[in-house]
């Protein structure tokens, strides 16, 4: 069987769920900005599993399990936020849980932390800034009520638990932090 591509997106629009939207609208800029994190989030899973899996499993699993909550998002706002959200207040409750182990697991410093003191945490520092981006672009779907507000919560702790993500790595691998002088 060969694949034939269908092309229908050269006129600028693309279809969601919902029908037939412009490319460059706040919705398809929010999907595929999920998309992008999304799979860098891939590229940090397939490093750890090349370095050391045993030794890397807890965040490879925590990892997989952002991915499948964050295409679920994406196939959540294509709908314009008609379906209800995956994303309860329990699963938000349960990122706070993991934020709070790993937190119990690392010393936060004081200070900003400069991303480079391994290449495992730099990339986790790397999605972290990917997912601030995410969040940014998502105010406005947040204001227009296509997500709900505990979508764009899960959001804003993501970012925060990969930074916390990121010292756990440097703390298995017995790193110390670069801090900023300032």
């Amino acid at each position: 069987m060969v694949f034939k591509p269908v092309h229908r997106g050269d006129n600028g629009y693309t279809d969601i769920v919902e029908g037939r939207i412009e490319k460059d609208s706040p919705i398809i800029e929010f999907i595929g900005e999920l998309d992008e994190l999304i799979s860098f989030i891939g590229l940090v899973k397939a490093y750890l599993r090349n370095s050391d899996i045993e030794k890397y499993r807890y965040a490879i699993n925590v990892l997989t399990e952002i991915q499948q909550r964050l295409m679920s998002m994406a196939s959540y706002v294509a709908t314009l936020g008609k379906k209800p959200s995956p994303i309860d207040k329990g699963v938000v409750n349960e990122i706070e849980e993991v934020i709070k182990k790993l937190s119990n697991e690392v010393v936060t410093p004081r200070g900003f932390v400069i991303p480079g003191s391994s290449v495992e945490s730099s990339l986790l520092h790397v999605i972290r800034a990917i997912c601030r981006r995410v969040e940014r672009r998502a105010v406005k779907l947040l204001r227009e009520r296509i997500i709900d507000s505990n979508t764009y919560v899960y959001l804003n702790r993501l970012s925060d638990l990969l930074y916390i993500l990121a010292l756990y790595l440097n703390k298995l691998n017995n790193i110390e932090e670069e801090l900023s002088s300032l």
